[in-house]
């Protein structure tokens, strides 16, 4: 019972977490260098994410040819760099993870 009410309440607060500034910026304009900064947010999420997840294995820095996930990053960033397709980039990222999953076991 208790955990049930610690999902519910935490799903709740999500939901009004992003309720509350969406339904606030509704009827507001933002200025034009906050719309600016706004539209960079995503970009720089995912690259903090996939930085943590690609370089630190525990509470290390892993910058190695041992490391399995940036050596499989790196052809798919080539795909996505190249063809800009997030189905090839996928693609291309599993299966240089696999590749990389046998040479490196």
């Amino acid at each position: 019972m208790a955990l049930t009410l610690l999902i519910l309440g935490l799903a709740l607060g999500t939901y009004l977490l992003r309720l509350l500034p969406l339904t606030a910026l509704s009827r507001v304009t933002l200025p034009t260098w906050a719309q600016d900064w706004l539209s960079l947010v995503p970009g720089a999420v995912l690259a903090a994410s996939l930085a943590q997840a690609l370089l630190v294995q525990g509470e290390r820095l892993a910058l190695s040819w041992r490391n399995p996930y940036l050596l499989a990053a790196i052809p798919a960033f080539l795909v996505a760099w190249r063809t800009r397709n997030v189905v090839w980039t996928m693609l291309a990222g599993m299966a240089a993870y696999a590749l990389v999953g046998h040479v490196f076991p």
